[in-house]
């Protein structure tokens, strides 16, 4: 008995540092909540892609190497499952149809017959499109190749096609994102019909959920069965939005397995590699695959604090028994065996050895693994001797992750809305019951209406007469206000650039120096997190309160608004939507300011304010390139013209993103036949 509540109560350390780890009940609903809102949102632009997110992200899973899967759907295509009836045409006459036909490989996968064209189609479709006898089919392959072309080309970023999936790495901030197109399906497909009538001794999933997830239908993803002669024509049946489902539906227990078992695959990645030379032999997919195999033929009883290491141990033993059979089953498609080609001959003894080894460590297991420092077992055992405040910490610090949270999401694309959100915006803040609810939409009408402003703001420069250019301007104004009483950075900057774009020089340094002068947080890289808990979290504090204080974000420039920004940044404007690290671009206002008031000594100051931030760890030009680019304008204003050029040149060495839109080689080039044509004049 003794060993067994040494065991229960091992185990009881163990959720609590996986629940600070991985995340508590209220951080994980709210990195869920903010993936619907962020999904709910940036679906509402009218364009024929429809994106959601998929994996760790999307399951409120977060930890160190995580990426970022987004799946996008072709709204124009539809899928259907077999031969439609007559009424198809009237029912998708204005849809590219394609039809599941059976593929020479094992289940899971199909080939798509193209049965009708539809208007809106899209030239990866058309070009993808293989004679094959008497019909037409899309060719996967053929369709992925396009995706990666017109990715790579577009963000001029390495792109690697890893399955299904286009790969993209951002170097300035080590992040892979993983963007997969798909074809919708909304019927389930006849190859899993054994998961809906299979016998569930402990009803999980429940029957409202299969019903649910079965109407939810499928999607077809780009990718053969590689152990098959001909990929070439094959597309896999997806259960993305089915997966979703059925992980927000696990206990937090569950979730937390679930979590260790992620964590526990990154620490023996290395090894893996090594060991049989492909770090994805067990991939994450086999871990979720895992873990819904487990829920479902266990009993929920099992699923509690004291058992968490015993239900971790369970799911190993499940991978370890499909690794010596040589055979793991698609949770939705049995017939699937996705160790096929993969999990064989001394591959598999290696890999069996291998668990079997990790499995006898018993608790050791969760120390080995040098991937994310310390390790789990490191920290069981810190509070194990006591260091409590690691797994009981104050009510403050729950509070301040998931403040966290929500407005790192929601800066994140708000300043990228559009006033294309405002109906979703003020539907969903009529039905908000929660202080996050209430927050997001809120400020995403304010920014989208803000944007409004901004693009309207040309409108005076045709106005008739004074008192129509009067109206028009005050029209604008009135549209930046809303944001304006929200927060520094966009709002009260956007309102500044107003101001010097108007003339009113006084008001804009007003706004500016208060930015520069008093205490803010970044909150796209959320630092002086100590001192946001002290004066904000515990105190009762409203979202909006504590986004007006002390949280600013970029401020975003759009080409529908160019002429409401600073003609000097035209250039930058030009090609793509930018986002301006709010304090470089407080000082470089505040420049302009000066030089249009003829107050040379403070110009010069500003000047050398924004010098120094180049060097900021968070807003400096070692992420953002536009700060280059700030102070190469400024220097071509005071006639500098060979700090300019350097400052252009650290532009274009910067890793940061969208470096592919960067202007810094034509101001060089610009700046270069200037010189040369003054020379010549000087001859």
């Amino acid at each position: 008995m003794a060993n067994q509540g040494e065991q229960y109560e091992n185990s009881w350390f163990l959720y609590h540092v996986l629940d600070r780890f991985i995340g508590s009940r209220e951080v994980v609903a709210a990195r869920r909540r903010m993936t619907v809102l962020m999904e709910h949102f940036n679906n509402q632009e009218t364009t024929c892609l429809q994106g959601f997110d998929t994996g760790s992200v999307a399951e409120g899973v977060v930890m160190q190497g995580s990426d970022v899967d987004m799946m996008l759907h072709d709204k124009a295509v539809i899928v259907l499952c077999q031969y439609p009836d007559t009424s198809f045409q009237s029912d998708y006459k204005d849809k590219t149809v394609l039809v599941m036909r059976d593929a020479d490989s094992r289940p899971g996968y199909v080939t798509l017959e193209l049965v009708q064209l539809g208007e809106r189609v899209h030239e990866h479709v058309i070009e993808s499109i293989i004679p094959d006898r008497d019909a037409y089919f899309i060719s996967s392959e053929i369709y992925t190749r396009c995706d990666q072309d017109s990715m790579s080309g577009h963000f001029q970023l390495p792109t690697e096609i890893h399955g299904p999936a286009c790969t993209m790495e951002y170097e300035h901030n080590n992040l892979n994102v993983d963007y997969v197109k798909s074809f919708r399906c909304y019927r389930w497909p006849k190859e899993a019909g054994e998961w809906v009538t299979r016998p569930r001794l402990y009803n999980w999933p429940d029957q409202a959920l299969r019903d649910q997830i079965v109407q939810g239908g499928c999607h077809l993803v780009p990718v053969g069965d590689k152990t098959s002669a001909d990929t070439f024509l094959q597309w896999r049946i997806s259960f993305t939005t089915a997966e979703r489902k059925l992980m927000y539906s696990l206990t937090h227990v569950q979730y937390l397995v679930y979590g260790l078992l992620k964590y526990f695959l990154k620490q023996i990645s290395d090894m893996l590699k090594q060991l049989a030379g492909d770090i994805d032999i067990i991939s994450s997919y086999i871990i979720k695959t895992v873990i819904f195999h487990a829920v479902e033929n266990t009993p929920g009883l099992l699923w509690q604090e004291k058992y968490t290491f015993l239900c971790f141990i369970l799911c190993l033993n499940i991978l370890i028994t499909w690794v010596k059979t040589g055979y793991c089953p698609n949770y939705f498609i049995k017939g699937n065996n996705m160790f096929l080609g993969k999990v064989h001959g001394e591959n598999q003894r290696k890999l069996l050895h291998f668990l079997v080894d990790l499995y006898d460590k018993k608790w050791g297991c969760l120390s080995v693994g040098t991937f994310i420092q310390p390790s789990i077992g490191e920290l069981v055992d810190r509070v194990r001797n006591g260091d409590w405040e690691y797994v009981l910490p104050p009510s403050t610090r729950l509070e301040l992750v998931c403040d966290e949270v929500v407005l790192v999401d929601t800066f994140s694309f708000v300043c990228k809305c559009s006033p294309k959100v405002i109906p979703a915006s003020l539907s969903l803040l009529s039905k908000s019951q929660s202080d996050m609810d209430e927050f997001i939409p809120y400020t995403f009408m304010a920014m989208a209406v803000c944007h409004k402003g901004m693009e309207g703001f040309q409108k005076h420069n045709t106005a008739r007469g004074n008192k129509e250019k009067y109206k028009s301007l005050r029209k604008s104004k009135k549209l930046l206000t809303p944001i304006a009483s929200m927060c520094t950075s966009p709002g009260e900057l956007t309102l500044a650039t107003y101001y010097y774009q108007t003339g009113n020089y006084s008001k804009a340094l007003e706004i500016c120096g208060n930015m520069i002068s008093s205490f803010k947080i970044y909150v796209l890289d959320f630092h002086c997190k100590d001192k946001y808990e002290q004066r904000f979290c515990g105190r009762g504090y409203t979202l909006l309160q504590k986004c007006k204080a002390v949280c600013v974000s970029d401020i975003m420039f759009t080409q529908n608004a160019l002429h409401f920004y600073p003609s000097q940044l035209h250039l930058e404007v030009e090609k793509c939507p930018l986002g301006v690290p709010p304090l470089p671009f407080a000082l470089f206002l505040s420049f302009l300011c000066y030089h249009e008031l003829g107050h040379a000594r403070r110009r010069d100051t500003a000047l050398d304010y924004l010098r120094a931030v180049k060097y900021d760890r968070e807003q400096g030009g070692s992420k953002n390139w536009i700060v280059h680019n700030l102070l190469g304008i400024c220097y071509e204003m005071v006639g500098d013209t060979q700090r300019a050029i350097r400052e252009y040149r650290d532009s274009l060495g910067s890793v940061s993103f969208h470096q592919y839109v960067n202007p810094a080689k034509e101001r060089i080039q610009r700046l270069y036949q200037l010189e040369t044509f003054g020379k010549q004049l000087a001859l």
